[in-house]
C-alpha cells in the first residue's frame, strides 16, 4: 500500500512539474529563414501570390510526391487558396491561403495543417538589395499556443518540420526564379484573350536579324499572299500576323500570315477546306528512303510535313491558333518586340500560367500601317498562347471612328 501511495505522489509531483514547466514555456512560436535571389521583387511577389504552379515547386510535393492538390478562390492575390491531401503524416492534409499582400514587399499565408497551435501563418518579406538587382526573401512562421500546454511543448520542435518546410520552399523558389527571364513587365498591361479560330494564308520565311531585312522578307511574303488572294477572290480579315518560329543569334525564322474570310479554297480547280496544321507521319515509301532517295516534294493541294495545306509557291493555308492567350500591346519600333515577348514569358511564369512555346508559339498582330505611321510609332498586339482554362478579361476593341466627310477629306489634302 505504501508503494502505491509513493507512486501516486510521484506522479502528482511529475504532473505538477510538467504543468509548471509548460506554463513557463512561450505561448507563441516564431522562426524564420532567409535567402537572396537574383531576381526582380515583382516576379517573386507574383509567384507567391498564386498557387497555380505551387504543386510543382512547393515543399509539400517533395515530402509526398503522391499528394493531391486543388485550388479555390481567385486565381491571384488575397483569398486564393490551395488544398492538399496526403496519406503521409508529414505533410498530412492541409491548405495555404493568401490572406494579406502589401505591394511587392510582403505577403501572408494562412497555414492549416496538423502542426499544433492556432493562428498559424507564414509571413514572407521581400527586401531589395544591391540597387534592386537582388532580393532578400525572408520566410517566417508564427504560431500561437495559448493555454494549450501540449502545444507549448510542441513549440520545442519548431525547428523541426516547420523549419524544414521553410528551407525546402526557399531552395525550390530560388531554382524556380532562376528559370524566369529577369525582365521588368510592370510597364506592360497584360490581359487574357480568347483567340477565335481564323483561316489564314501563310508564308514561312526567314531573314537576318536586321529590321530592314525582316521588313523586306515580310513585304515579299505579303506580296505572295496578296497574289493568291486576288487569284482566288479572297478577302482579307484583320491585320497581318507574324509568328515567331526561332529567334536565333543571327537569323529570325518566322511565319507571315493573313486572315481570310472563308475556309473554302480552290486549288487547281479542286475544292479544299482549310483546317489546323497537323504534322505528317514519316513517308510511306520506306524502301525509297532506305535507298537514299528523297521522297517526292508535295504539290499544291497536298500537305507539307508540318501539316499545312500547300496553295501555291511558298503560300500555305491553315487555321491560326485558337484558344486562350496572354496579350499585351507594344507601341514603338519593331525592335522592341523580342523584349515584349520575353516580358510576356516572365509574366506567364511568375503568375503560373502554363504554355509551350514550341508547339504554340508567340505571334504578334500589326495594328498600324507602316506606310503611314513612323517606325518608332508602330503598334502591335503580342500574344503568348496558354493552356489554362481561365476567364478572358481583355477589353473589347474600341469601335472604329466614323469616316470623315468627303469635303473635309478633300480640304485636308490641299
Amino acid at each position: 500500500m505504501t508503494r502505491i501511495l509513493e507512486f501516486i505522489v510521484a506522479a502528482i509531483i511529475v504532473f505538477a512539474l510538467a504543468v509548471i514547466i509548460g506554463l513557463a514555456l512561450p505561448s507563441s512560436g516564431h522562426i524564420e529563414r532567409s535567402v537572396e535571389i537574383s531576381h526582380n521583387g515583382r516576379h517573386i511577389s507574383d509567384m507567391l501570390s498564386n498557387f497555380r504552379r505551387f504543386p510543382d515547386w512547393g515543399a509539400i510535393r517533395m515530402l509526398d510526391p503522391k499528394a493531391q492538390f486543388s485550388l479555390e478562390g481567385p486565381d491571384y492575390g488575397q483569398g486564393t487558396r490551395i488544398n492538399w491531401t496526403s496519406t503521409k503524416p508529414n505533410p498530412g492534409n492541409g491548405s495555404f491561403e493568401v490572406v494579406t499582400k502589401e505591394g511587392d514587399t510582403s505577403l501572408t499565408w494562412k497555414v492549416t495543417n496538423p502542426w499544433k497551435g492556432e493562428n498559424k501563418h507564414y509571413t514572407i518579406t521581400l527586401e531589395p538589395q544591391r540597387n534592386g538587382r537582388i532580393t532578400k526573401v525572408t520566410w517566417a512562421y508564427d504560431v500561437e499556443y495559448g493555454w494549450d500546454l501540449i502545444a507549448r511543448y510542441s513549440g520545442l520542435y519548431i525547428n523541426g518540420d516547420p523549419a524544414t518546410q521553410i528551407q525546402l520552399n526557399l531552395a525550390s523558389l530560388q531554382q524556380q526564379m532562376a528559370a524566369i527571364p529577369n525582365v521588368d513587365y510592370t510597364q506592360y498591361e497584360v490581359f487574357v484573350a480568347d483567340v477565335p479560330v481564323q483561316p489564314q494564308l501563310v508564308v514561312p520565311t526567314s531573314a537576318p536579324r536586321s529590321l530592314d531585312e525582316v521588313a523586306a522578307a515580310t513585304d515579299k511574303a505579303m506580296e505572295e499572299i496578296a497574289a493568291v488572294m486576288k487569284k482566288n477572290n479572297l478577302s482579307p480579315v484583320g491585320s497581318r500576323h507574324t509568328t515567331t518560329v526561332e529567334w536565333g543569334d543571327e537569323n529570325y525564322v518566322f511565319d507571315v500570315a493573313q486572315g481570310i474570310s472563308t475556309a473554302a479554297i480552290k486549288i487547281d480547280g479542286k475544292d479544299f477546306t482549310i483546317g489546323p496544321a497537323t504534322p505528317q507521319a514519316a513517308p510511306a515509301d520506306a524502301a525509297a528512303t532506305e535507298q537514299g532517295a528523297e521522297p517526292p516534294a508535295p504539290v499544291p493541294g497536298q500537305l507539307d510535313r508540318k501539316g499545312n495545306l500547300i496553295v501555291s509557291g511558298n503560300v500555305v493555308a491553315r487555321t491560326g491558333y485558337a484558344g486562350k492567350a496572354l496579350v499585351t500591346t507594344w507601341t514603338g519600333s519593331p525592335a522592341g518586340l523580342p523584349l515584349t515577348r520575353l516580358a510576356l514569358k516572365a509574366y506567364a511564369m511568375s503568375l503560373g500560367y502554363r504554355f509551350n512555346e514550341n508547339s504554340n508559339r508567340y505571334f504578334d498582330v500589326m495594328l498600324t500601317d507602316p506606310a503611314t505611321v513612323a517606325d518608332d510609332e508602330q503598334q502591335f498586339k503580342v500574344y503568348l498562347p496558354i493552356t489554362d482554362n481561365v476567364v478572358a478579361n481583355e477589353p473589347a476593341a474600341a469601335p472604329p471612328e466614323p469616316a470623315a466627310p468627303a469635303s473635309a477629306a478633300t480640304g485636308g489634302q490641299r
